[in-house]
């Protein structure tokens, strides 16, 4: 927890308790959608809480029972005591209200501290049980963050091998602007929300893992590579003392090999699943990038139409499943096929020639380019085209600027937007021109199209 989170531990209690105002729940709650450390935090004060009522009112249902057990073993007690010691127990004991005062202590002593033993003596638990655990998950529902805010959320589904059958992704900060991923049969649904308003599908296999990087996410695969860093001696692993708050188990996995990583894993001592990770790179004093996974479900019956897609009704669709689009590389280098395939998209555009121009643009259709944002962008005369430059991190992908001369309002003007170049998703050795585009400000045609058009965003696959 940062400085803010240490201010809201007390407001945290008394939302439990249920003290505070109705303004400062607002306040709170809003805290805690945004920050996964006080989110456990609080729950694990309600369950404490729950716990400890539980507690003192079966202790309070049985004490009179209690009390009188107790007593009956004190009066069996004086038979066998010393003199003196006889003497001063029956001193004590002498009003009634004392010697039950007394009973009452000791059976909250005694209860309590089988309650702390139970806690304290966990059983015994080896990393090698959450490895084996975790081979047997089936579907999961995850929540990831990024710097402790909310990012991506996934489900996913998986065959008695642990092979992948089916997921879903949600990527934005609310339903207006989130982009939704789908993956079932090797067909990749991808819906870009508004100003776009597109569902991009393609062929993806997912022979080898990693796809659409869920496998950095898989609490299993994060589980199995920290048990092979242990094994190498490259990461050691320290089970932490349980804070007084919480049930679970908490593990800190810190790197041997130089790279300055830390993970913290909380594993439910029950089915040994991992429900928790946290990744912090950076060192001591400086600036410290944070990636979290937390499991929401496990194990849980899906509904199927959760993968299936549920886009509005006016979203144009890209197809790039049922049709061969793009053009073919042949004998050229990939700097010079990323040049070619937007020159002679731009010069079917400025043909008007859409069914090729679609083409080249992935499998868009015409209605796409008449769009208010596309159309504005049509040109009239190709200028040049400049020079590739590679996406890092990604597969062949490249940003190409270009110059040419667009007519808006019977005016011509000369503009250099930026297109994305990348190859076809399950055709391979060909390559299309991505809808995003890239203009700066002296590019805009009018303040009118200017939140339309002034796009500035890296290719999906980047990230």
């Amino acid at each position: 927890m940062n400085s803010i989170c240490e201010k809201m531990k007390d407001q945290i209690a008394d939302l439990v308790t249920g003290i505070l105002s109705e303004d400062q729940v607002q306040k709170l709650e809003q805290h805690l959608n945004e920050c996964a450390a006080c989110r456990d935090y609080a729950q694990a004060l309600k369950n404490e809480d729950a716990l400890l009522t539980k507690f003192v009112s079966d202790m309070d249902t049985d004490m009179t029972s209690r009390q009188e057990r107790v007593l009956q073993a004190i009066d069996r007690s004086y038979a066998s005591m010393p003199i003196e010691t006889l003497s001063i127990r029956r001193t004590i004991m002498k009003s009634p209200i004392t010697k039950l005062a007394t009973a009452a202590a000791i059976i909250i002593v005694v209860t309590l501290s089988i309650h702390l033993w139970d806690k304290s003596t966990p059983s015994v638990y080896a990393f090698e049980q959450t490895v084996e655990a975790m081979q047997g998950k089936r579907s999961f529902h995850i929540q990831t963050y990024f710097q402790q805010r909310r990012k991506d959320e996934f489900w996913a589904e998986f065959d008695e091998e642990g092979k992948l059958i089916r997921f879903r992704q949600h990527e934005g900060e609310g339903p207006k602007d989130t982009m939704v991923t789908l993956w079932e049969d090797s067909v990749l649904s991808q819906y870009y929300p508004p100003p776009w308003g597109i569902h991009l599908m393609s062929r993806v296999d997912n022979t080898g893992g990693g796809l659409e990087n869920l496998e950095e996410f898989d609490p299993e695969t994060i589980v199995q590579e920290i048990h092979a860093l242990v094994d190498d001696g490259k990461a050691i692993m320290e089970i932490q003392d349980p804070p007084p708050y919480a049930d679970l188990m908490t593990l800190q996995v810190t790197r041997t090999d130089g790279k300055s990583l830390r993970q913290v894993l909380v594993v439910d001592p029950d089915t040994k699943f991992v429900v928790r990770v946290d990744n912090y790179w950076g060192r001591d004093g400086g600036q410290v990038t944070h990636k979290g996974t937390e499991v929401l479900e496990y194990n849980e019956t899906m509904d199927p139409r959760l993968f299936e897609p549920d886009f509005p009704e006016d979203t144009i669709i890209i197809d790039q499943v049922s049709q061969e689009v793009g053009l073919a590389q042949a004998d050229m280098s990939n700097e010079e096929t990323a040049s070619e395939t937007l020159r002679q998209a731009l010069e079917a555009w400025a043909a008007t020639d859409y069914a090729r121009a679609g083409k080249l643009f992935g499998g868009a259709p015409p209605e796409l380019l008449l769009t208010e944002q596309y159309s504005s962008l049509q040109p009239i005369n190709i200028i040049s085209i400049g020079r590739p430059e590679p996406v890092q991190y990604v597969k062949p992908a490249f940003w190409v600027k270009c110059t040419y001369e667009v007519e808006h309002d019977g005016q011509v003007k000369t503009i250099s937007p930026t297109f994305g170049v990348t190859t076809v998703n399950g055709q391979p050795g060909r390559w299309y021109v991505r809808f995003h585009v890239m203009l700066s400000t002296e590019d805009t045609i009018s303040s009118k199209d200017r939140t339309i058009i002034e796009i500035n965003i890296t290719p999906r696959d980047s990230e």
